[in-house]
């Protein structure tokens, strides 16, 4: 799939002036010497709706997939468009779907401007968002030596992905029923970013799997990643429990956490010489940052000398695959 949309895209006419890849989390366009972001990311709801989550919420989580990619960029979101599709047994359910957008935008900030709406075989929202940067959009990139930081601990996803793949909701807490069905982005990151954005040299959102985010910053710089960070100081605390609850089914905690996915929270990758007011700016802003590891000459994802496996989220088979 990859290889035919990198075929495709050099037939697209793009932005003369637009500095982010065809690839990455988003695309910059400059108009009267404004930058603007534009994203779009969508849901089937078949394949993207948990069994124990609404309809509103899909419309929720749908604006904080495409908003988490604007944040990861380091822009401020400022106007939606939507395309909404119903089957005729679910187009009762188009009010709750615009009042769960409405719901996100309201956190978010920027306007809705425009809702087309169709119907067909399946349910699906795409929610297109453009937004505003202040400073230069940071692009999908590792660089050997520079510091990968999480902003916050991953892994609930988990957690809420193996209920639904074994039809079991009963390892799920109210905070995991809430963040799988209503997962926020920090808005606040983009502070952080804007402070900091002379020493952050790239970023991505962790919206796949955990394990598929890693790769996907290898294969855009061809770089590679040493992560030396213990796997308990990443995994969730709900995670944690549920690792150690569970441990006759599991090996090792760390294949949990690569399976982590729609955390929506961004891969901050920076020089060194920050890492001490990075760091320091997360925490007051109430976040708890890890240090990952950094990037590596060699193409390859390792974890203190353990190569990592491609793990994908499969949006055709709707569930996790090793590749």
């Amino acid at each position: 799939m990859k290889e035919n949309i990198l075929k495709l895209a050099k037939l697209v006419k793009r932005h003369p002036l637009s500095l982010l890849t065809f690839y990455d989390d988003a695309g910059d366009i400059v108009y009267n010497s404004t930058r603007f972001l534009v994203k779009v990311d969508g849901f089937a709801f078949s394949r993207a709706r948990y069994s124990w989550c609404s309809y509103r919420d899909v419309g929720f989580r749908a604006v904080t997939a495409a908003v988490s990619d604007v944040i990861a960029k380091g822009c401020r979101p400022i106007a939606y468009t939507l395309s909404i599709g119903l089957t005729k047994s679910s187009i009762n359910e188009l009010e709750d779907v615009i009042k769960g957008v409405t719901d996100a935008v309201t956190i978010y900030g920027g306007y809705i401007v425009n809702i087309d709406t169709n119907s067909g075989n399946d349910d699906w929202i795409d929610v297109f968002v453009l937004a505003d940067c202040k400073y230069v959009p940071i692009p999908r990139m590792v660089r050997p030596w520079n510091t990968l930081v999480l902003p916050r601990r991953i892994g609930d996803t988990t957690i809420a992905y193996i209920s639904h793949l074994n039809s079991d909701v009963s390892s799920l807490n109210q905070n995991i029923i809430e963040i799988s069905c209503r997962p926020m982005a920090k808005l606040e990151l983009v502070e952080v970013i804007e402070k900091c954005r002379d020493c952050i040299t790239g970023s991505i959102d962790i919206s796949d799997t955990f394990a598929e985010t890693l790769y996907d910053l290898v294969d855009a710089s061809g770089y590679g990643i040493l992560l030396n960070v213990s796997p308990y100081s990443i995994a969730s605390y709900n995670l944690l429990n549920f690792y150690h609850t569970n441990r006759g089914n599991y090996n090792d905690i760390i294949d949990l956490i690569l399976m982590a996915n729609e955390e929506y929270i961004p891969i901050l990758i920076i020089n060194n010489w920050c890492i001490d007011e990075l760091i320091s700016l997360l925490t007051s802003l109430g976040f708890e940052p890890i240090i990952l590891g950094c990037g590596i000459i060699a193409k390859e994802v390792s974890w203190m000398g353990r190569r990592i496996p491609k793990i994908v989220w499969s949006h055709i088979h709707s569930k996790i695959l090793y590749e």
